[in-house]
């Protein structure tokens, strides 16, 4: 771009066609002091998502801020996440804000107050904030994943990348963080690539702040590339993102996430396999549990619910 924006949003979508109209008109809306830009990239969905943005855009007043990106082929949602980011990073924008197709924005300040934030504290790579859980039948669920001590009274609190390896969850659509701070080569040293690597290693630059704010919404459907996994597959791609970073980088903080993800994988065989102790597959995930933790007591407690599951 002849004049990069201050602000790259990253949007990716896949079958998103009953919701990537809200989420586009959340972030086209959003009312700020500077310019910027929307990178969409749709994943060569199979529904008429591709059909309804271009008709959203065709005459749309600000079609403009949009450069949307129709893959031939089917990437896969890692790939496609990391060829947006690459088509942001290009832009030249300072900074890159995220959103997904399925969710969207509720505050037409957020990019504003998120970009301020960065302004004025030049010893903070990435913002985020609380956000809510939309399910199906309309419930909306507030989510913290932090102890709320944290906030010790205050709005907002820093936190550095050991908090985020012991205590934190960043749901992608809250972000905003400095494009210099993101180094997707890193990719190249891991098996199990994700968001989680990336807003790892943005924290190697610097803090983050976590704000009050719920200015964003996480919707629970069964077309979410992640949530649509069966429960087994769910609990162990988290297993291994975590193994990864702990074997591949060192990242000894991820040891809790990591003993919490194989409780989570025991669990489902027990109640939804109705796994039990003459089964290989139980025997062996719970062995690698004890061998993660060195817990005996939790071994054989684990012994004893496979013998009378």
């Amino acid at each position: 771009m002849n004049n990069p924006p201050l602000a790259t949003v990253f949007m990716i979508s896949y079958n998103q066609q009953d919701y990537i109209i809200e989420a586009l008109e959340s972030i086209i809306h959003q009312k700020v002091n500077f310019s910027y830009h929307i990178i969409l990239s749709d994943d060569c969905s199979t529904d008429n998502t591709q059909k309804v943005v271009d008709q959203f855009l065709e005459n749309h007043p600000k079609k403009d801020l949009i450069t949307f990106i129709k893959q031939k082929k089917n990437l896969g949602w890692m790939p496609n996440f990391i060829f947006t980011l690459e088509k942001c990073v290009q832009t030249g924008g300072k900074y890159i804000a995220m959103c997904e197709g399925d969710d969207f924005w509720v505050n037409e300040n957020k990019l504003q107050k998120q970009i301020d934030l960065l302004e004025e504290n030049p010893d903070a790579v990435l913002a985020c904030h609380q956000y809510k859980e939309l399910y199906n039948d309309g419930n909306l669920v507030e989510c913290p994943y932090f102890r709320k001590d944290f906030f010790n009274g205050n709005h907002s609190f820093k936190f550095n990348q050991k908090d985020f390896e012991e205590f934190m969850r960043i749901q992608t659509m809250t972000i905003v963080f400095r494009t210099s701070s993101l180094d997707l080569s890193l990719q190249k040293k891991y098996q199990y690539y994700c968001d989680t690597h990336i807003k790892h290693h943005i924290l190697d630059h610097g803090l983050g702040i976590y704000t009050k704010d719920f200015d964003a919404v996480y919707r629970i459907h069964g077309n979410n590339v992640f949530m649509s996994l069966d429960q087994r597959k769910k609990t162990k791609f988290s297993y291994d993102v975590y193994k990864d970073l702990i074997n591949n980088n060192d990242s000894e903080g991820y040891k809790n996430l990591l003993n919490s993800a194989m409780r989570d994988r025991i669990t489902n065989e027990l109640r939804n396999h109705k796994r039990n102790i003459f089964n290989s597959y139980y025997r062996s995930i719970i062995w690698e549990q004890f061998t993660n933790t060195k817990s005996i007591p939790q071994f054989l407690k684990y012994i004893a619910k496979g013998i009378f599951n």
